[in-house]
């Protein structure tokens, strides 16, 4: 393995940058100058992640210069500036824009955190953006949006769509590019994105630049088989399939207890790769790379995996949507224990590491886990304990879930330490996650930043299904900044650290100290009811709901908060010691009658004395997406509508002026759901506080056009505005391929028999370890029917059984209706082998042409049970 270079230090940032980043503009609730950050308290120095590199913002570092926009911060769900780590970044339009990094320490390698427009079908987009060293020219950077832009309801797709507030918003613009220079270069060199002639995006964000100097490769460890060596001779040319060849190296190191060492290169996979008893050593993370679809390392279930010890390498998949029912687009996925995962460069997978009880003594620490469509790391106590797990110094950034995550779904994670993590922007959900708990549980030392939307830096919930918590559990040290965020479920913000008792009371002793919570967006401390808040500006309390005791929050720091410092809508009551506020916008405490107290332990400051209810008065519109774009548009034609959304989320009405758009650039009322004069105030269901606007572009001339639309209306002083950018750029970009979408995710699911308590939704409901079953000795055949809604079309199914099943094969043909009573043969009746050695998985392509609204299983045997099966049926376009 190889340590961190000069080495394992923190992310460094410049003091006046981070500063900068405190005091920047009014947060979303408040009017302008009411919130603002102490720049005498800092983050903690000892919070967060050591990691190897220097971090510069594009938008705030005092060594980065630009003559593009600087976006200026923003905290609205759907805006390029809300998902960025300081929630600013830098744009780039047309041809000599650029942002330029000073280095104030050597490096020989950069990975840019960077954003892109979509395609206009929804598959992203290929596009270079040219890189200069000191003045000359160094290469073309390959960016593409193929790993961003996800749209529509959880679990979301990659089809383009803008709708109702509560969901359907465009977000995860990011993705990440790393390049080596080939050479040292000294501090002060200037490094420089730039748009050229050919670099044909319509836009180009930048927010990050991380520099390092990358260690040297590590050589072969005395002992070790070479994984390229005879007879194993696997490929790390990139250019063929390796698995089967590697999977038989990493066999043989463990029947012969000799680690195994992957030399330098790239290895190509098509499915997860089994370890169990093995070390794996990689050259370095800049070094070793493994790539393809289904990239992962599988570690057995019940019992688990045992000494595997992984290190020095980088994963990066393919992973461009969210597929819940597939567990291979996984970095690391199973049980392990007594092992140790370190030193491994996750990116553009589902989830880095995805840990399922039984499992004990596992250590995962340095590893960088950025761009992943689901949780970064999730504990998920679901077949047994999780317990003794070390989860440190790793870093974190664009998690499309939580970042960190302990999930007791039917055991409980405990004595489980998260501590020296930083997790910045998870895209949904928390930075760090609690649900259910065992106990002994402690999260420490982390710094969190920037959640995106229905999370908050740290939330504890009695959610999801989880195990009763039990406790302790101890939140000490943390630094949270910008976390929080507005959930538009609930049509209110969310707080840095929230309690959520949804499916049962919280009683199980928390200790909350010596935490540091800066510039949140919202609250501080969050006591969420489990029944719904209702009425104008969510001001009415339910009668009712799960309490939330046995709490102590004691020696916490609170600088700059917009809404409350405690924001108390649940029953219960907490001790409250030592802790300080300043800053504070709204009130000190948020009270609607929910019958929750706060216990008064001494030393307490800035907030105790002042209480409000509700929402503010007066508040930005929300307009969404804060950035739209027209590519492809041809000169003098108008281009197809791009919908734009516009939310009051204050709390009283707001009174709404006339739209107007650029020149280039029209707008006008939605046919379905158009602007009137006013929205009224925000309440969750009320399609009255929110509005949408058709937008359409005509280009007078070749290029690009940069156009603004201004809602203006009684709130928050300045008109909201959203950013147009249009583009005749035939490409687009250089255009990309939409992933398929999953279409059975939204179809009804029927069946012609189901055994009690394996019904036909198991088999669309996104967990292949959930499985339907027909009536067991009732015979065939059987049938399992998905009515999709209209007719569609489809060009493969694919059909899995829980990955840990032992092979069988299952007869089975395909049918297809648009009516839903008759039914002719698309897939002839045929074997098909679900072996576990491939997941579990069958693919059937379907006749050219396939369009249809209902497609019918027919099952007519199976070796495996006297019943028809199926954990999934993925029906693609």
């Amino acid at each position: 393995m190889t340590a961190p270079s000069a080495a394992g230090r923190r992310r460094r940032t410049d003091l006046p940058a981070l500063a900068a980043l405190l005091l920047a503009a009014p947060l979303v609730l408040l009017p302008a100058g009411t919130a603002r950050a102490a720049a005498d308290e800092p983050a903690r120095p000892e919070a967060g992640a050591a990691v190897p590199f220097t971090e510069q913002n594009a938008a705030t570092s005092p060594h980065a210069r630009t003559n593009g926009s600087v976006l200026k911060p923003d905290y609205h769900y759907g805006t390029l500036a809300a998902e960025a780590t300081g929630r600013t970044a830098v744009q780039l339009v047309g041809q000599g824009t650029y942002v330029s990094f000073t280095l104030t320490r050597p490096a020989d390698a950069v990975d840019f955190h960077y954003a892109i427009p979509d395609s206009l079908h929804g598959g992203g987009i290929n596009a270079p953006l040219d890189l200069y060293v000191d003045g000359r020219h160094e290469t073309a950077l390959q960016l593409t949006s193929q790993f961003s832009w996800l749209y529509g309801n959880y679990p979301f797709s990659n089809n383009p769509w803008v709708g109702k507030p509560d969901g359907q918003v465009p977000h995860d613009f990011y993705n990440d590019v790393r390049y080596r220079f080939g050479r040292t270069l000294p501090a002060g060199t200037v490094v420089k994105l730039q748009v050229d002639a050919g670099d044909n995006a319509p836009w180009y964000v930048i927010n990050t630049a991380d520099f390092e100097q990358v260690a040297a490769p590590a050589a072969k460890p005395v002992g070790f088989l070479d994984a390229t060596a005879a007879p194993y001779a696997v490929d790390n040319t990139g250019a063929t399939d390796t698995t089967t060849a590697l999977q038989a190296a990493i066999d043989a190191a463990s029947a012969s207890g000799q680690g195994l060492y992957l030399p330098p290169g790239t290895y190509t996979l098509n499915r997860p790769l089994s370890v169990d008893k093995v070390t794996i050593a990689g050259a370095g993370e800049w070094y070793t790379v493994l790539t393809g679809h289904n990239v992962s390392f599988a570690g057995k279930q019940n019992p688990p995996s045992t000494h595997v010890d992984i290190s020095g390498l980088a994963i990066f998949g393919n992973v461009g949507v969210r597929d819940d029912s597939n567990s291979a687009d996984t970095g690391f996925n199973g049980g392990f224990s007594d092992s140790r995962i370190s030193h491994i460069w996750i990116q553009n997978e589902k989830v880095g590491a995805w840990i399922i009880g039984p499992s004990t003594g596992l250590t995962l620490d340095h590893l960088r886990i950025q761009d992943t469509t689901a949780d970064g790391v999730n504990l998920n106590a679901a077949d047994g304990p999780v317990t003794h797990t070390s989860i440190t110094q790793n870093f974190l950034r664009n998690t499309g879930d939580d970042g960190l995550a302990l999930w007791s779904q039917n055991y409980g994670d405990t004595q489980d330490v998260l501590s020296h993590n930083t997790v910045d922007s998870p895209g949904l959900a928390n930075n760090i996650g609690v649900y259910g708990s065992g106990a002994d549980d402690v999260i420490s030392d982390n710094l969190l930043q920037d959640t995106v939307t229905r999370g908050g830096g740290i939330g504890i919930g009695q959610r999801f299904g989880s195990v009763p918590m039990s406790g302790p559990l101890r939140i000490t040290g943390n630094t949270l900044v910008r976390t929080g965020q507005w959930d538009p479920g609930w049509d209110y913000g969310v707080g840095a650290i929230w309690f959520d008792p949804q499916q049962g009371p919280m009683t199980a002793p928390t200790e909350v100290r010596d935490n540091t919570i800066l510039a949140s967006p919202y609250s501080a401390f969050m006591f969420q009811n489990s029944n719904a808040y209702v009425g104008p500006a969510v001001t009415t309390p339910p009668s009712s709901g799960n309490p939330v005791s046995n709490v102590r929050i004691e020696d916490n720091r609170v600088s700059s908060v917009a809404s409350y410092v405690f924001q108390d809508q649940a029953p219960g009551e907490v001790n409250v010691s030592g802790t300080r506020a300043s800053g504070v916008g709204l009130a000190g405490v948020f009270s609607c009658g929910a019958g929750f107290a706060l216990k008064d332990g001494g030393g307490n400051s800035g907030w105790q004395h002042s209480t409000a209810c509700g929402l503010p008065e007066r508040s930005p519109l929300w307009a969404y997406p804060g950035t739209t774009t027209f590519e492809a548009a041809t000169v003098g034609q108008s281009t197809p509508v791009q919908k734009v959304v516009v939310m009051n989320t204050a709390a009283r009405t707001a009174a709404l002026g006339t739209a107007t758009a650029s020149p280039g650039f029209t707008a006008a009322p939605d046919p379905v759901h158009p602007c009137g004069p006013t929205l009224d105030a925000a309440a969750p269901t009320d399609t009255a506080s929110w509005c949408v606007l058709d937008v359409t572009f005509t280009p007078a001339a070749a290029g690009i056009t940069q156009g603004t639309l201004t809602l203006p209306s009684d709130q928050g002083g300045t008109p909201t505005t959203i950013q147009l950018v249009g583009s005749t750029d035939p490409l687009g970009g250089d255009g990309g391929v939409a992933p398929p979408s999953n279409l059975a995710l939204s179809a009804t699911l029927t069946a012609s028999t189901a055994l009690a308590g394996f019904p036909a939704s198991n088999a669309n409901d996104g967990n292949d370890g959930s499985y339907w079953e027909s009536q067991d000795g009732t015979g065939f055949p059987q049938t399992l029917t998905a009515d999709l809604g209209a007719t569609q079309q489809e060009r493969t199914v694919t059909l899995t059984l829980p990955s840990n099943w032992g092979a069988r094969t299952q007869t089975l043909a395909l049918l297809g209706s648009n009516d839903g009573s008759s039914f002719a043969t698309l897939v002839p009746s045929a074997d098909y082998v679900f072996d576990p050695t491939n997941g579990n998985v069958v693919t059937i392509t379907l006749p050219a042409g396939t369009s249809e609204r209902y497609l019918r299983l027919v099952a007519t045997g199976n070796t495996g049970w006297q019943a028809a099966q199926l954990s999934e049926f993925e029906i693609f376009d």
